[in-house]
């Protein structure tokens, strides 16, 4: 984490003595800024594609349906997906 803050503030202050000393057009500095961003993002997927740990997501519906006579039936839904690690369901 203290890395990618660390390349945020180094891409700003660039961007900034870039913009002062050379005369460029702002586009061209965006252009440049947003390519490096971009292989600075296929590099760090590329050299560490399992940064994150597996995770699950609960998706919790409710239904709500109103009958003839005025009373309400809920209906609860619950979808969960995970994905989960392929070296881990190997071990398994």
């Amino acid at each position: 984490m203290g890395v990618g803050i660390s390349v945020v503030i180094v891409l700003i202050v660039a961007f900034f003595i870039l913009k002062s000393i050379i005369s460029f057009s702002l586009r061209i500095i965006g252009i440049v800024l947003l390519i490096a961003i971009a292989a600075f993002t296929i590099w760090i997927c590329s050299e560490k594609p399992d940064m994150h740990k597996p995770f699950s997501l609960n998706t919790i519906e409710y239904l709500f349906k109103i009958n003839k006579d005025g009373s309400v039936t809920t209906t609860k839904q619950i979808t969960k997906t995970v994905i989960k690690d392929e070296a881990e369901e190997s071990a398994r």
